[in-house]
């Protein structure tokens, strides 16, 4: 169902970029506040309700009736939509969790540091490669380790003046925390990004930041768990690293 409004009325500029942020995010209506509306919209949230109202819905939450029992009727869009809110949840609620000043704190130790050891097993490996990438276009002398024998053996590898950052969902993996220590006694710092709180790697880390997941609906073969929040941290970081290079 599109939005749109009633025979009589007339929508200002504003109203009119209300009705068609709506329409953009009708897959995620129903988690929107009319605050969340008013900011995506870049309007008061007076002018959401008089948009609403122009629109014959006496409130947010009808509107957000109406929307979802239209959407039911096309199972396909509303299985999509489904979908689509779980990505959305997972940003929000990363974006929540993220400690600014950790974020800062870790930028600051990969510029300083004289080489960054990216430690991520399994399928959050993918992650730490595009990590690693990244911080190569910066010039920073950077190492991805995705094998546990080298995670094992990890004090051959750091001095002191190292930083290691750990990538992990809900730290699975005990060579990551076997990593972890053996930077710790070497003297590297150590930083932790990880989408579950409370874990081992929470005792070893200098620095800590923490996201947010969902499972994944399990494919044939086993099932798994999104990484959207890791990707958001890692972006985070380099992208606040490069605007303090320009």
């Amino acid at each position: 169902m599109t939005l749109i409004c009633m025979p009589g009325q007339r929508l200002s500029e504003a109203e009119r970029s209300v009705i068609e942020y709506i329409n953009r995010q009708q897959g995620i209506i129903n988690l929107l506040s009319i605050s969340d509306i008013a900011e995506g919209a870049f309007v008061s949230n007076s002018t959401v309700s008089r948009a609403i109202r122009k629109c014959g819905f006496a409130s947010l939450s009808e509107m957000k009736f109406r929307l979802t029992e239209d959407a039911r009727t096309d199972q396909q869009a509303y299985e999509m939509n489904r979908i689509l809110s779980k990505s959305h949840t997972e940003c929000l609620e990363t974006i929540k969790r993220i400690d600014i000043d950790a974020i800062l704190r870790i930028a600051q130790r990969i510029k300083e540091a004289e080489v960054v050891y990216l430690l991520a097993n399994g399928l959050t490996s993918v992650v730490a490669e595009e990590f690693a990438f990244q911080l190569q276009c910066q010039r920073i002398n950077v190492y991805p380790i995705a094998d546990s024998e080298m995670m094992r053996r990890l004090d051959l590898l750091v001095k002191p003046n190292d930083f290691v950052v750990i990538l992990s969902v809900r730290n699975s993996t005990p060579e990551l925390c076997i990593g972890a220590k053996l930077a710790k006694k070497m003297g590297a710092t150590v930083a932790v990004c990880c989408l579950t709180e409370g874990t081992a790697l929470d005792e070893v880390a200098d620095i800590a930041v923490y996201g947010c997941s969902q499972s994944i609906a399990p494919n044939r073969l086993f099932g798994s768990t999104s990484r959207l929040g890791l990707f958001i941290i890692t972006r985070t970081i380099v992208e606040y690293m490069i605007t303090q290079n320009e």
